[in-house]
């Protein structure tokens, strides 16, 4: 039996979510006590005209209570006034939560991030982590293996990687499969959307057991973009969200919109059709107004 590697510094399955209330911005950080600086920083953007300086001093008044304070030390001002706007809403830190619950377990995300970035294997290990099947289609399968095999406790019951790249996992001897459930599916790159999305659709039935939630991860966006025409990258796209709505899960689609154009293109096509979009900001999952 091999021993696993050192494990790197990971994003754990549940977090804490904070949500403001004045605009769409939300946050996922690995406990409570992280979410101290997100919260006093967006807090203060808001309130910003309530910290001022003259008279060679820097002052601050709470929009929420009567406080009041005075210093000479702009940054430990700052800190303190960032402090203390926490304060108000550490009781609306939800502690154990997943992003996914933001979707009920039933929907779309877009992951703004480089499938091939550490951004994106946070997030892999966040979503694969939380359920027992896992389809990922991938354009490389052994980044994905090395993600989950040393950023997850335990494998989920079933992975199945769908990819036009090979991987041989005993090119990987470090990596123990031993008592993992896993799969390597190889595809044709000849094969048109409507069979990729035929191949996904009949792994997810010979695979998920009823009840169980699935993380469909689809990391070949920008492949599917470049070989096809926008009409059918959407087409793609809308189809697999509609199979894994009648089955039940989370499609994440891992994007970088800056890369190309007509990236960009088919996301504003499927705007409806995504539910949410994340990014990965300093170690923490943030959604944005």
């Amino acid at each position: 039996m091999c021993l696993r590697r050192n494990r790197r510094d990971t994003f754990p399955i549940m977090v804490g979510r904070w949500a403001c209330d004045r605009c769409g911005f939300v946050a996922w950080t690995r406990d409570r006590s992280g979410m101290r600086e997100v919260t006093g920083s967006h807090l203060l953007a808001h309130h910003s005209d309530a910290l001022s300086r003259s008279d060679f001093r820097v002052s601050w008044d709470c929009p929420y209570c009567a406080t009041a304070k005075t210093a000479y030390d702009t940054d430990g001002a700052v800190a303190e006034f960032k402090t203390h706007l926490h304060g108000h809403v550490t009781d609306r830190v939800a502690d154990g939560v997943h992003v996914a619950d933001r979707v009920s377990w039933d929907g779309v995300v877009r992951v703004d991030a480089s499938p091939t970035g550490d951004e994106a294997d946070a997030l892999r290990a966040h979503f694969h982590g939380a359920v027992g099947l896992v389809v990922a289609v991938t354009p490389s399968p052994e980044r994905l293996v090395r993600a989950l095999d040393e950023r997850l406790d335990a494998w989920p019951r079933r992975t199945v990687i769908v990819s036009t790249g090979e991987y041989d996992f005993e090119a990987t001897p470090d990596v123990d499969f031993e008592g993992v459930g896993i799969e390597m599916v190889e595809l044709d790159p000849r094969l048109s959307p409507d069979e990729v999305g035929e191949t996904v659709s009949r792994i997810l039935d010979a695979n998920r057991q009823p009840g169980e939630p699935v993380s469909l991860e689809v990391s070949v966006f920008h492949q599917i973009v470049a070989a096809f025409d926008v009409e059918r990258a959407v087409s793609f796209v809308r189809m697999l969200a509609a199979r894994l709505a009648d089955t039940g899960g989370v499609l994440q689609l891992y994007v970088d919109a800056d890369e190309d154009r007509n990236v960009a293109t088919v996301l504003n096509f499927l705007d409806e059709t995504i539910d949410l979009t994340v990014a990965v900001d300093d170690d923490r999952f943030v959604r944005r107004p």
